[in-house]
């Protein structure tokens, strides 16, 4: 157990990159990086399983502040290239062999004119 430094880039078009720490051991996340917010209101929820994901997937994390399959849900969501080449050998040993849960389908709610909500 450890403490985790992942710069994460900010968005699709703008590689900069910003901070998540991890620390795997206390199940706490901090940083600099636009999705650590969300990623304390995740990890801080009382609820267990709490329901995460984006439009048309979800899964139930039980315990992603200290599971690191779980906690790359979190990483993934906050910005989907982490789990692909360059980025994925990025991250911290700690991530090394894990994927992410199995998620499930879920329905993506649209307008009327069938642009995602």
């Amino acid at each position: 157990m450890a403490i985790h430094r992942i710069m994460l880039p900010v968005g699709l078009r703008d590689a900069t990159r910003r901070a998540v720490v991890w620390d795997d051991e206390a199940g706490t996340v901090e940083g600099d990086h636009r999705a650590v917010p969300l990623m304390q209101r995740v990890l801080d929820d009382p609820e267990r399983p709490v329901e995460f994901g984006t439009a048309g997937f979800v899964w139930d994390l039980h315990d992603p502040g200290h599971r690191p399959d779980e906690f790359l849900v979190l990483l993934y969501v906050a910005h989907w290239p982490i789990l692909e080449e360059p980025l994925r050998s990025t991250l911290p040993p700690v991530f090394d062999g894990v994927s992410t849960p199995p998620g499930e389908k879920a329905e993506v709610l649209t307008d009327e004119h069938g642009n995602p909500l």
